[in-house]
């Protein structure tokens, strides 16, 4: 029997969207980002994959989507390009092997973390030989200007995938697609660069540069050249309090400061006292 080890890889919060990609400049072999370990572009997208033994005679592949994802930096809510769960893939393999485990059996349960699971087999959804199982999540999304949360949606986790006539099982991981040119990772925030400067704040306005309505309990802030929602990192020197804020404005006009924050970004570094600050602060990769 198959070892009853759920791989639970549902992010806690997420939400992928279809975003813009700059396509291979060589020509690459049409290949499978389910079933094949390595970089894929299919669709006019980009997808990475990787294998491994699930048990002595399965092999299960765990897909990645580059997408744009919400993300919790540094105590903030904010949305970046990178790579986000897909789904996992069981290869080909005999059914009876499967035994009582829950991912191949039509039913429900709940995970030793509490979530609720459910698996659907031979069903229009999952087609003959075959079994989908789903997971409940909190999903959080990035709609109309705002972050929206919603609890407990049932995501899709997983496909297994039986052996029938014509379907041979797979017993071992299958060999690497090519590498390919200009394929997109991400960055390692800890490598950015750390810039020092003096911090102001501004309680009063009434509409920004890029012609939002400037909120003063908001998470924003003005510089003088990065462009508009470049996400900036801004450590207070003196007190080692954080807070990532959002360029929606232009300043500050004073020679000896690079940023005007506004007072909720202030609040949040506890400088409003002080009025300006040190400050050190990391443009954050969009």
């Amino acid at each position: 029997m198959l070892k009853r080890f759920l791989m639970v890889t549902l992010a806690v919060i997420l939400g992928a969207v279809t975003l813009g990609t700059v396509a291979p400049t060589v020509a690459h072999a049409s290949t499978n980002p389910y079933t094949q370990p390595g970089q894929h572009y299919v669709n006019g997208r980009y997808w990475q994959t990787e294998c491994d033994m699930y048990s002595d005679t399965v092999v299960r592949c765990r897909t990645e989507i580059w997408a744009t994802k919400v993300v919790s930096e540094y105590g903030s809510l904010t949305t970046r390009n990178g790579w986000v769960f897909n789904n996992l893939t069981y290869l080909p393999s005999d059914r009876a092997q499967w035994g009582t485990n829950p991912l191949a059996r039509t039913g429900s349960w709940t995970g030793a973390d509490g979530r609720q699971w459910r698996t659907e087999c031979d069903t229009e959804v999952t087609g003959r030989n075959g079994c989908r199982s789903y997971a409940t999540a909190d999903v959080m999304s990035y709609q109309d200007g705002r972050f929206v949360q919603r609890n407990d949606v049932e995501v899709f986790n997983n496909i297994v995938q039986f052996t029938a006539s014509g379907i041979a099982p797979v017993t071992a991981i299958p060999p690497r697609t090519p590498n390919i040119a200009g394929f997109p990772s991400e960055p390692d925030v800890s490598s950015i660069p750390v810039q020092t400067c003096k911090a102001s704040y501004y309680s009063y306005g009434s509409v920004t540069a890029n012609g939002e309505r400037y909120n003063p309990d908001g998470l924003t802030a003005a510089h003088r050249t990065l462009p508009f929602n470049t996400m900036v990192r801004v450590v207070n020197r003196a007190n080692g309090r954080s807070v990532t804020v959002r360029i929606n404005d232009r300043g500050p006009f004073v020679s000896d400061r690079c940023l005007d924050l506004s007072r909720g970004a202030m609040s949040e570094l506890g400088g409003i006292s002080s009025g300006v600050i040190t400050v050190d602060y990391q443009v954050l990769p969009g």
